[in-house]
This record gives structure tokens, C-alpha cells and sequence, in this order.
């Protein structure tokens, strides 16, 4: 039974001889490179089909891309953050189940919601394994947690939803990048619980501004920036975080004056979601992960 747990699930680091590490280590590795390389290439393509006046193929191809981003990004942190290594067959099974989800997401094709359901299920079960708890460590993947049931919920209503599990996935990175991985119980909780909830109305626009209203408030203000942010890789993460808290309150004031909650979603693609990509996971966290060679 043990043996079986530990094929789909993997491996605690204590489990693993160091030679199963790296070889597990690789696969976990490509399969991340993969997922990030077929989100960039579904972002360029979203951008000419767009030229070729394709609307609704580019938000698919745009929305699609960019979950495929945070499972590649969150994937490939997933043994620092857990202290358990996927096994070869776990990551080969969650990028295959990932991908089969975005392109008969992106083809229209009615039965995405299986993959996309079988995906998040999978990835769930994941990160129960030696990845959830009160230490600090730990805590951040509640708020992924959360993105990973509310993405089970967006699949299966259809819909703008899935722009809640990139928002989560930065929620939990931005409590990390910035030193504050300690609970704050009753601010964290809500948003954890809340989330899957937000994502089911997300098409009224109080969901809306609530969304951005407890996201502003999870993610917090930074009292400062340590000397931590002034190499050249995370120089700019100051300004573009700012700026995207700025969003954020933006949007909170935009759906309650009645702009249309595409539009507004939109400006969090952008503002939000967009910047935090730019000057978090690019420059601090895409060299590491697409340069990376095991020799």
C-alpha cells in the first residue's frame, strides 16, 4: 500500500535516498518547464488571434495560458514548499492531466470540465501530502488550496471563474516573496473558505469587489522592503506589488459604481495578475525554473 501512496503522491525527503531525489527532481523540473512554455506559447498565439479579431478564442487562449503559468510556477516550488518530492509518474500525471484540460478547454469542447476536475482532485490529494499545517511553511498553501477547489468550481460552472486560481496562487506567493507566512487566522480563513464561493458568483459585480476587497486585505501593506528586494531580480518588485495593490482598490471602487464585471475583471488580468507575473514570478523565479539542468 505504502508503495502505491507514494507512486501517485511521492515521497517525504526523509523517505528518499539522494539518487531518487535528483531523479525525481528532473521530472518534476521538465514537467514544470513544459506547462510554463506551453502557457507562453498559448499567451503569443492568444495574441494574434486577437489581431485576426478572434475575441473569444483570445480569452480562452489568455485565461487558459495563465492557469497553465501558476500550475508550472506553483509546481515547480511544490518539494520547498511541502517537503515532498513528486514521484516521476505524479508530475508526468499531473502535467498530462493540466494539458488535457486546456486544449479541450481552448477546443470548447464540453467535456474539460472532466480533466480540469480530475486535475485539481489530483492536485489536491498532492498538497494534503506533507503540505498543509500551521508552521509557516506550510500555511501559504491554504490560500492554494483554496485555488485549487475554486478552480474544480470554475470548470464545472464555465465561465470568468478561472481568474480565481491565478489570483490565489499570487495570494500565496506574495505571503511567502514578502516574509509574512504566519497565520492570520481570522483574515486567512475567510478568504480560504470564501474563495470557491466568490468564484461560483463571480459574474455579479459585489462578488466582484469583494474579491479584490479581501485580496487587497490578505495580501496586506507592507510596512518595507528589506535589502532582500534590491538585487537585480527583484529590484522592481517593490513597484509593480504597489501598483498592483493599487488595482486592487481600483477594481474594489470600479464594480461598485457599476463598470461591467468583464471590464473589471479585465483590469485585474492586467493591473493585477499581469504585474505580479512581471516583477515577481519572471525575473525571481522564471531563470530558476527554465535554466534549471540536472547533470
Amino acid at each position: 500500500m505504502s508503495r502505491v501512496v507514494r507512486l501517485f503522491l511521492g515521497g517525504l525527503f526523509n523517505e528518499l535516498t539522494q539518487d531518487t531525489y535528483r531523479r525525481w527532481f528532473v521530472y518534476q523540473m521538465r514537467v514544470s518547464q513544459t506547462l510554463l512554455v506551453a502557457s507562453f506559447a498559448s499567451f503569443i498565439i492568444g495574441l494574434v488571434v486577437l489581431v485576426l479579431r478572434r475575441s473569444l478564442l483570445h480569452g480562452d487562449l489568455m485565461l487558459g495560458g495563465l492557469v497553465l503559468f501558476y500550475v508550472g510556477i506553483m509546481f515547480s516550488q511544490h518539494p520547498g514548499f511541502t517537503r515532498v518530492m513528486p514521484s516521476p509518474f505524479a508530475s508526468l500525471l499531473l502535467g498530462a492531466l493540466s494539458l488535457a484540460w486546456f486544449i479541450t478547454y481552448v477546443l470548447g469542447l464540453w467535456f474539460n470540465w472532466v480533466w480540469g476536475l480530475a486535475f485539481a482532485v489530483y492536485y489536491i490529494l498532492l498538497l494534503i501530502k506533507g503540505g498543509l499545517g500551521r508552521i509557516p511553511l506550510y500555511w501559504p498553501n491554504t490560500f492554494f488550496l483554496s485555488g485549487l477547489v475554486s478552480f474544480a468550481v470554475a470548470v464545472y460552472t464555465g465561465g470568468l471563474g478561472l481568474v480565481t486560481f491565478p489570483i490565489a496562487s499570487i495570494v500565496s506567493l506574495v505571503r511567502r516573496v514578502e516574509g509574512r507566512q504566519r497565520p492570520w487566522y481570522a483574515i486567512d480563513l475567510v478568504y480560504a473558505v470564501a474563495l470557491p464561493i466568490m468564484t461560483y458568483f463571480i459574474r455579479n459585480f459585489i462578488t466582484v469587489a469583494l474579491l479584490s476587497l479581501l485580496t487587497f486585505v490578505v495580501i496586506g501593506v507592507p510596512r518595507g522592503f528589506g535589502p532582500g528586494f534590491k538585487t537585480i531580480y527583484s529590484r522592481a518588485y517593490p513597484v509593480g506589488s504597489s501598483l498592483a495593490r493599487v488595482t486592487l482598490v481600483m477594481a474594489v471602487i470600479l464594480s461598485l459604481i457599476g463598470v461591467s464585471v468583464f471590464d473589471v475583471l479585465h483590469l485585474l488580468f492586467i493591473g493585477f495578475i499581469a504585474v505580479i507575473m512581471s516583477v515577481l514570478c519572471i525575473p525571481m523565479l522564471i531563470p530558476g525554473i527554465l535554466w534549471f539542468s540536472m547533470r
